[in-house]
């Protein structure tokens, strides 16, 4: 009976999502403990964001600049994550977002030169110890799944004028989009001014540092076109 009432509960927040046959009571009793912590937790900690929302947040969240900050319903944030707001249009979840723990979403650091934005479409996921960064601009459509350790870099050193050290050299920022219903793998890192275009899957590891086609798949350092989804289906049809 209680499996069931989760079940229902489930279509809502993170529709086709069930509880497995193989959880039993006592484990689904100390899972709904833990939600309704950080369903508390995250709620409160909503009221210093653009809006409160329901939402989830695992312990030592930190939420920095909150005022520029949009947390989409159902929100979940692991624990130890840093959100920080500080730019131009902020720090912006759509719904059913995913966070994992120890991930580092910041727009900017600089308060004499704030960032842009990071905004972050519905049904999105990003792993574990990632790190995105808003300085420049960083869009991630909808239902796009990321793997851990990802990193993503919408500005670049510049390092022309060899009479000067590079970090006095000041940076070039140029924004990043990544498209909806995507999957990159663990460790990908995407640099400045990159468009990723919808439907693509990016290989574990890769370094994208060029415009990526519709539905590409994507490999390797530098990341290069070993193939298309189109092409696949049109095979299997």
């Amino acid at each position: 009976m209680l499996k069931g009432i989760v079940n229902r509960a489930l279509l809502r927040v993170r529709p086709g999502k069930q509880i497995g046959d193989e959880i039993n009571s006592s484990d689904l009793l100390w899972f709904l403990w833990e939600q309704a912590v950080n369903g508390v937790r995250g709620t409160l900690l909503s009221l210093r964001c653009k809006r409160a929302t329901f939402c989830f947040m695992g312990r030592s969240v930190r939420l920095r600049f909150a005022r520029n900050i949009e947390l989409g319903r159902y929100t979940v944030i692991g624990e130890g994550a840093i959100l920080s707001g500080l730019g131009r249009d902020g720090l912006r979840f759509g719904a059913r977002v995913n966070i994992g723990a120890y991930a580092r979403l910041v727009v900017g650091t600089d308060i004499g030169r704030p960032g842009n934005y990071i905004h972050i479409g519905d049904g999105c996921g990003i792993g574990e110890y990632s790190s995105v960064g808003g300085s420049g601009g960083v869009s991630i459509g909808r239902n796009t799944i990321i793997g851990q350790h990802f990193t993503a870099h919408p500005e670049n050193h510049n390092f022309s004028d060899l009479s000067r050290p590079i970090r006095e050299q000041g940076t070039t920022r140029k924004p990043i989009v990544i498209g909806e219903d995507c999957w990159l793998g663990a460790r990908v890192t995407v640099l400045a001014g990159v468009t990723i275009g919808e439907g693509c899957v990016i290989a574990a590891g890769s370094v994208v540092t060029r415009d990526v086609p519709r539905f590409s798949i994507v490999a390797g350092v530098p990341g290069r076109t070993i193939g298309s989804r189109r092409e696949d289906s049109d095979a299997d049809a």
